[in-house]
């Protein structure tokens, strides 16, 4: 192929890159643990326990520790773009499946409606992991590392501004429809997301290969691997880090959207506003975070902003139904100020995975946070089931649950205090490893970076 013909299709295939991804964005923000969106249809509509709505919040977590099986089998039969767009499809049946189910799943029995919501949340988190996954290591295979840091630096952006106006229509379409016919807004968002991800699907089906053989990592002794990775002190660390962390962010962090929607009584539009000026303080504030993050280092900032973005959440103390204004700076100082923790943890994640371990070494860091990740909820929601069954007030439980939950993850950053954190960057991509992290963030109110791909920039010259 001429460089020529070559530079032609990598300029078609980036731009068919930028289309599907903005016209994935309301069913990946759909996918989302924990999204308002969700979180109204599941305690708002349906009415289920805390216990089996941690369940479902879990379930994104707990298949991304099942794909690190099946992707390795899928791989032996399928290239990584027919494993994307296979199971891209699939998974949008899933929500097709949601959207005829809705009006027929009975929402007068909880114990039946959860029972048919979990096998359908379980099918559509099982095919979103495997999408993820693949994408992300897809994605390398045509796109030369020069462009990388760049082109997915911009389409990032575009994919935050989609992001912002979904949120405002999908919340302002629900809340007019509130009253009147909840199901049938549920399923018009729902249909907008399956419509626009069919494009998606269809323009990536367009993206040609630029490269003459497909991307294979290098196949090592695993022996010699573990022999690495026990070797590797910091990186445990990290991991250690990782797994409580995401433990403590997510025993509680998933119902806050519940305590919004069912104690306080706030409009789906009011909650919707709330991850707008999150989302958009993170975006903006991301080029300041990798500016400091050069400067001062990886570790040092995570550790301030993982202290700063929880203390303000004490404030929910002052919170009662009637005076929830205060959540409206709460939650743009945490997008602001979280944004610069997950950029941090993916920096420091690259510098700390052992470079001949690489593959190993992400499969345990994606499954121990995962892990971690998903039993907290379910722990969670049959505490606040049990507080609920002991008549504890509603206000005295969400005043004690955000005293808790704000101090457990800043006790974390003891662990990670104690990673020690080198000064040269070894590892350029990491495929998928930023997964959970990215869904924890979107737990915790930076929805921007459930869609945000995680790549380096080239250094001038190399």
């Amino acid at each position: 192929m001429s460089p020529h013909a070559h530079e032609s299709i990598l300029r078609k295939n980036l731009r068919l890159c930028t289309y599907e991804g903005l016209a994935a964005t309301p069913i990946v923000f759909l996918c989302l643990p924990g999204n308002f969106i969700i979180t109204m249809l599941l305690s708002r509509v349906f009415g289920l326990s805390d216990t089996t709505f941690g369940l479902i919040v879990s379930l994104p977590f707990w298949a991304n520790v099942l794909q690190l099986v099946a992707i390795p089998l899928l791989m032996r039969r399928w290239t990584q773009k027919q494993i994307t767009l296979r199971f891209a499809w699939l998974h949008i049946a899933c929500w097709g499946a949601l959207a005829v189910a809705l009006p027929h799943i009975p929402i007068a029995n909880p114990d039946v409606s959860g029972r048919v919501l979990f096998w359908i949340f379980l099918a559509a988190s099982l095919t979103f992991s495997l999408v993820s996954v693949s994408w992300t290591s897809w994605v390398q295979e045509w796109t030369p590392a020069r462009v990388r840091g760049k082109y997915f630096g911009r389409r990032n952006r575009l994919l935050q501004i989609m992001t912002v106006l979904f949120v405002i229509g999908a919340g302002e379409m629900l809340y007019e429809l509130a009253d009147t016919n909840p199901i049938e807004a549920f399923q018009l968002v729902i249909a907008f997301g399956i419509v626009c991800r069919s494009y998606s699907i269809i323009a990536q089906g367009n993206i040609l290969s630029t490269t003459a053989e497909h991307h294979h990592e290098s196949k090592s002794d695993w022996n010699a691997q573990f022999k690495l990775l026990r070797e590797a002190t910091a990186f445990k660390k990290l991991v250690l880090f990782g797994a409580l962390f995401g433990f403590a962010a997510n025993i509680f962090g998933p119902f806050f959207n519940v305590f919004m929607f069912r104690d306080l009584g706030m409009p789906v539009s009011h909650v919707s506003w709330l991850v707008v000026l999150a989302t958009s303080a993170g975006a903006v504030s991301l080029p300041a975070w990798g500016s400091m993050l050069d400067r001062f280092g990886n570790k040092p900032v995570m550790v301030f902003t993982v202290v700063a973005w929880m203390l303000p959440g004490y404030l929910w103390l002052l919170v009662e139904p009637g005076r929830t204004w205060m959540l409206y700076p709460m939650w743009a100082w945490g997008g602001f100020i979280s944004a610069g923790f997950l950029l941090g943890s993916f920096n420091l994640l690259l510098k700390l995975v052992p470079p001949g371990a690489k593959t190993i070494s992400i499969s345990i860091h994606v499954a121990a946070t995962a892990l971690a990740t998903a039993i907290a909820p379910v722990i969670g929601g049959s505490i606040l089931d049990l507080f609920r069954a002991l008549g504890v007030d509603r206000m005295s439980v969400i005043h004690g649950v955000s005293i808790f939950h704000h101090t457990a993850v800043i006790a974390t950053a003891i662990a990670l205090h104690r990673v020690t954190e080198p000064k040269a960057t070894r590892l350029r991509q990491v495929v998928g490893a930023m997964l959970s992290y990215r869904q924890i963030g979107a737990l915790l109110g930076v929805s921007f970076l459930g869609q945000y791909t995680f790549l380096r920039r080239r250094p001038p010259g190399s």
